[in-house]
């Protein structure tokens, strides 16, 4: 079979990528490396794709693989290059489908979060309503929809009133790398985080909260409960907020601005806006605690990249978040700031307890990898009729 891939979500030069891009760069890594003996065509605008994607996509080529430059992100484009250099059925891990393509397509859906929850996004009235009919035509026209949890594959057959047996679940696998760190380099390569890390300023032990600022992720929940909890630590704990910077900021400005001005000179708050793809492992394996007090997730990659980096992770409730932490991780209410303050007191000051958290992390991460997803959406793409 002829499968191709619509990388439109790959973020220019200059332009930095979020969740969704990191996920497709990983799947398609799985997938053509599964060496099946299919043909792959990688859709990609011209503009897209530098450094480890740049790499990813020389690496690929010619195993079985070619790479069809798009002149831009619109669709117009990729119904040009798909014109001229067509496959049999399309995945597209962006989970957006462009209008107008006349072959069997596949969606990956990451989440379904601004049907309910509008408020939380910045699109005008009109460009909501406009993607939003796009993407709800094209999960209900694919012959078959890939969910990255079974969280979003609820919302999905709930929503749109799918048949469940159209909607396959494959998980993520997080970051290869921290994935394969055990033992003896995974302590070294925390040494390492740390070193590194000083260099950059953030000396103390550290709680860690790793994503874009943006309303969902709940970010005034985690900056007051750190507040509040300062003065009970048995040491100084400082907070890392590291992500870029998103939509609608303001009530999140101002709780940084107020964290900030009730840290004092015994702990910190450390602003990092953009983080480097090894600027985030160097986090992950150097905090002590990563915390994510999400509103909602479609899945949770930060909760999972935290676990395969032997990290202690204590996420909230919402979403998908407690099927990717399981047992392995504390697990709270989203917006109960004096649940949270006293969870970070008892993790920060029991040792014990985050080494717990932390081996518990790891063991429950090796359940996810990038060659389970492949094989099952593999399994889906070709069972496709063409």
């Amino acid at each position: 079979m002829h499968i191709g891939i619509d990388l439109r979500c790959i973020p220019a030069e200059g332009e930095s990528g979020a969740g969704i891009p990191h996920a497709s760069i990983e799947l398609v890594r799985a997938l053509v490396g599964q060496k099946s003996g299919h043909l792959w065509s990688l859709y990609l605008p011209k503009t897209s794709a530098t450094g480890n994607e740049k790499a990813l996509f020389q690496e690929v080529q010619g195993q079985n693989c070619r790479i069809v430059r798009l002149d831009s992100v619109t669709g117009g484009s990729l119904r040009k290059g798909l014109s001229q250099q067509p496959c049999q059925v399309l995945l597209v891990p962006s989970g957006a489908v462009a209008m107008g393509l006349h072959l069997p397509i596949v969606p990956w859906v990451h989440d379904i979060a601004i049907f309910d929850h509008p408020e939380w996004f910045p699109q005008s009235i009109l460009k909501r309503t406009l993607t939003t009919n796009l993407f709800r035509k094209g999960v209900i026209k694919a012959p078959e929809v890939l969910s990255v949890s079974t969280f979003t594959k609820d919302q999905l057959v709930s929503r749109f009133s799918l048949d469940p047996s159209r909607v396959s679940v494959t998980l993520e696998g997080g970051d290869s790398f921290l994935g394969n760190l055990h033992g003896h380099d995974l302590m070294a390569a925390k040494q390492r985080a740390k070193t590194r890390l000083a260099g950059r300023g953030v000396t103390q032990p550290f709680i860690l909260c790793l994503g874009t600022l943006e309303p969902r992720k709940n970010l005034p929940t985690l900056l007051s409960a750190w507040s509040a909890a300062r003065q009970s630590f048995k040491r100084p704990v400082d907070l890392v907020i590291a992500g870029r910077d998103g939509w609608k900021l303001g009530p999140i400005m101002k709780s940084l601005d107020t964290a900030k001005d009730q840290a004092g000179d015994r702990s910190h708050l450390h602003r990092i806006e953009t983080p480097t793809d090894e600027h985030r492992k160097d986090l992950l394996l150097a905090a002590e605690l990563v915390a994510l007090p999400s509103l909602y997730e479609g899945f949770g990659l930060v909760a999972l990249e935290a676990m395969q980096a032997g990290t202690a992770v204590a996420a909230s409730t919402g979403g998908a978040l407690p099927e990717v932490v399981g047992s392995a991780g504390l697990l709270l209410p989203p917006s109960d700031i004096s649940i949270w303050q006293a969870a970070l007191v008892d993790i920060m000051n029991d040792g014990e307890k985050r080494k717990a958290l932390a081996a518990a992390g790891k063991a429950h991460s090796q359940d996810f990898s990038w060659a389970q997803s492949a094989r099952i959406a593999l399994d889906v793409l070709t069972r496709i009729k063409v």
